[in-house]
């Protein structure tokens, strides 16, 4: 794990440490803790503009983060399916909490640095997501239990969302449990089986953390 992997890591622990999350996690009410406003293709549509023309300037179909002298913004694709929606703002959240668009070669309509850089920060932007969704505690104190796609079901991610985590987790057990925090979730882990009724996978292993 690169120091950079270190920096993900300890922003998302933060964000955990400092909001104690109840499962699902809200993205968009954490998304208002940090002054970052939403915008909705549907309002952008509203005011005129062409999706196409949208996901031309985003560069994709799903969102994109801003930050400049009007602040912070995220636009998405409320047209998308709830769990891929969930994974854009947190996605593009951890964008502009990991400083990505504080980068002097980006903008919403452009992003010109080399393409090591552009996956660099793919890749912390999507790490951090899944920690802020599945937080590692989470997913190494009930593994054994529900498996990966109860997990997902947990935690209202995709399966696919929850493999990722899954298979970062895994390669960077030792030191995720060293750098993420249990403490935050000791207060809402124990009743997750109550609120969350998912049937337990039959094993031996031990399931807690």
């Amino acid at each position: 794990m690169t120091e950079r992997d270190r920096f993900v890591v300890r922003t998302a622990c933060e964000l955990v440490r400092r909001h104690g999350y109840a499962l699902p996690i809200d993205v968009s009410a954490l998304c208002a803790v940090y002054g970052t406003r939403l915008v909705s293709l549907s309002e952008l549509e509203k005011g005129g503009m062409d999706r196409e023309a949208v996901f031309a300037v985003w560069g994709n179909r799903d969102g994109v983060a801003m930050s400049g002298r009007l602040g912070r913004a995220i636009g998405y694709n409320d047209r998308a399916a709830e769990k891929r929606i969930r994974f854009t703002l947190s996605e593009e959240l951890m964008h502009l909490l990991l400083g990505h668009t504080q980068d002097r070669r980006f903008s919403v309509f452009s992003q010109s640095y080399d393409e090591e850089t552009y996956k660099r920060y793919e890749a912390e932007a999507k790490h951090g997501a899944c920690m802020l969704l599945i937080p590692p505690t989470v997913y190494f104190r009930y593994r054994a239990l529900y498996g990966t796609a109860g997990i997902a079901r947990l935690c209202q991610v995709s399966r696919a969302c929850a493999w990722r985590a899954a298979r970062y987790y895994e390669e960077n057990e030792k030191e995720l449990r060293a750098l993420f925090t249990a403490e935050p979730l000791r207060c809402q882990t124990g009743a997750l089986e109550r609120r969350h009724p998912l049937r337990p996978r039959r094993v031996s292993a031990d399931a807690s953390i």
